[in-house]
């Protein structure tokens, strides 16, 4: 089973950084319907957006997320 993360980038002149939520949803579907909805409660002046990345069970980073995977949503 794969859980799921959602990188949040905000930015309006500048970049207001990077968040990382952990998703409590099972699959693909209700991990997008989750990080939507926290997307819609989120937005401001500023523009936002955010990628969902899928992480295996066995996998383990030991490391922060890059700005790449961040943006991408893909795990070098």
């Amino acid at each position: 089973m794969s859980r799921f993360i959602a990188v949040f980038h905000e930015w309006h002149v500048h970049s207001r950084g990077f968040d990382v939520i952990q998703l409590e949803a099972l699959d693909q579907r209700q991990a997008e319907m989750e990080a939507a909805l926290i997307h819609r409660g989120r937005r401001g002046f500023y523009s936002n957006d955010f990628t969902l990345i899928e992480i295996d069970d066995r996998e383990h980073l030991p490391r922060g997320l890059t700005w790449r995977e961040r943006l991408t949503g893909r795990i070098q």
